[in-house]
């Protein structure tokens, strides 16, 4: 299994650099996910925008939600992982860099989110498809 085939028929989302921290995390809120990859006008992948952002970034700081644009207060990209990869290689990453996300990237172009949620769903099929065989080889 690869990359591709984890997040398939998923809506990419993304906010824009522009956008103000309190239309990002609306929009994080209504889709419940805990990260966002920021993009600038032309759909260039920029960082990625997370709960943790808006909590050191912008409520700590007492900064206004409503004036404080995503893209500045958002974190460096310090990884992404290709749709050609496998799960265990973007496992190996977020534990190296300390993150639950990972941009994907088809070649140069962003084309969604992996999450660590995403991560131990595939892990857990996998389990289960294990013991159903298992569980068919004992009762023949």
């Amino acid at each position: 299994m690869l990359i591709r085939d984890v997040i398939r028929n998923r809506e990419p989302y993304s906010t824009r650099n522009t956008a103000t921290v309190q239309e990002a995390a609306e929009f994080m809120a209504a889709r419940n996910i805990g990260a966002v990859c920021v993009v600038d006008d032309g759909g260039k992948l920029l960082g990625v925008f997370s709960e943790r952002d808006v909590l050191n970034r912008v409520v700590v700081a007492r900064r206004d939600p409503n004036n404080v644009k995503v893209g500045d207060v958002t974190s460096e990209l310090r990884a992404v992982i290709q749709c050609d990869e496998t799960p265990h290689q973007a496992l190996e990453r977020m534990e190296l860099i300390g993150s639950r996300h990972l941009p994907v990237l088809d070649g140069e172009r962003w084309v969604g989110m992996l999450s660590m949620r995403d991560l131990l769903r595939v892990e857990v099929g996998e389990q289960g498809d294990e013991l159903k065989l298992l569980h068919e080889y004992i009762q023949h």
